[in-house]
């Protein structure tokens, strides 16, 4: 009768073990491939056959901030979200806000941290979750004033190249539109070297103010060209902007044909008293704060230009200038870069 050592039944079993694994192995690969031939579009296919849902996502986080400085791509994602939720029925709770100045029709809706709602682009799902982050160390107190909130944009792996080279500048062109739509322009006004803002309450447009059809026409065509031609003015090193001179007694509507404008546009008015303008430095200043895409008007242009003389010759400084007996109430409109 041979006698096995335990070091030789060891090894026995391991080759039993291995031998089973092995089998196991093959079968397991079998039924795989036959899965693929026999049952391809199959839910129980799909089950044996693909590799994890986490390993067939991908996402994008977009957080609150970018340093120190709003996240404008958030602000974007935050205002497409909320179109999303206005005629999403799967989403049971959201929040509701009214940005300032804004009137009722432009509710702002948002997502609660926690919940997600999802969006289809060109036959693709993509899905929008709002998280909370807390800054700070692990030893650190957490508050309400650390939270931090962030989108998480997940889709598909196979649409990665779409969301970002399509879908997301998509997104952000769309909330770009809507701005320019919902926009209400302000009237500037300068003071003590400053501009100071009020809402612009003339409501005229071009349907509303009393013009020469012809003349009114030839007017949009020409804001709507000059809209157009930014890429022209650049290539022929000339500043994007245009002028316009409006005269006539008042009460013809010059103010309302200003106002129409910047409605067509959606312009900011930036109104410049050159009267109260105490230096060429402080002029420069003003200029340069103002904003892209405005309307600088300057009225009674006529009359400005005749006191300054006068202003230089006394050496005053304080702006009080005696208003000049040949008053025409020009107006001088122009639209900056």
């Amino acid at each position: 009768m041979a006698m096995t050592s335990p070091n030789s039944r060891a090894l026995e079993r391991y080759k039993s073990a291995v031998t089973t694994a092995t089998s196991v192995l093959g079968a397991a690969m079998l039924l795989r491939r036959v899965l693929a031939d026999v049952l391809p579009g199959t839910a129980l296919g799909a089950l044996l056959l693909l590799p994890p849902a986490s390993a067939r996502r991908h996402a994008v986080l977009i957080e609150e901030f970018d340093g120190a400085l709003h996240n404008r791509v958030f602000l974007a994602a935050k205002a497409y979200v909320s179109t999303l939720l206005a005629a999403a029925p799967s989403v049971p709770l959201m929040k509701a806000s009214l940005p300032r100045g804004a009137g009722a029709e432009h509710v702002l809706l948002a997502l609660r941290p926690g919940t997600a709602v999802v969006d289809v682009f060109d036959g693709a799902k993509v899905t929008w979750r709002l998280s909370r982050k807390h800054d700070g160390g692990a030893g650190r107190r957490r508050t309400t004033e650390d939270a931090r909130e962030v989108f998480k944009l997940s889709f598909d792996a196979e649409h990665k190249d779409m969301v970002l080279g399509s879908y997301l500048p998509a997104v952000m062109a769309r909330v770009e539109a809507m701005s320019q739509e919902q926009r209400q322009t302000k009237l500037y006004s300068n003071e003590w070297g400053k501009w100071r803002t009020v809402r612009l309450r003339n409501a005229s447009t071009f349907a509303t103010v009393a013009m020469d059809d012809a003349l009114r026409q030839a007017v949009v065509d020409d804001l709507d060209r000059f809209l157009t031609r930014k890429e022209y003015y650049r290539q022929t090193g000339r500043a994007w902007k245009r002028g316009y001179l409006i005269h006539g007694p008042p009460g013809t509507g010059k103010s309302s044909l200003v106002a129409a404008i910047s409605n067509h546009l959606h312009f900011d008015v930036y109104d410049l008293d050159v009267g109260s303008v105490r230096s060429n430095t402080e002029l420069r200043k003003l200029l340069i704060r103002m904003k892209n895409r405005s309307i600088l008007l300057v009225e009674d242009v006529d009359c400005a230009l005749a006191t300054a003389p006068r202003r230089e010759a006394t050496g005053s400084s304080d702006g009080g200038n005696p208003v000049s007996k040949n008053h025409k109430h020009h107006h001088a409109a122009t639209l900056p870069s």
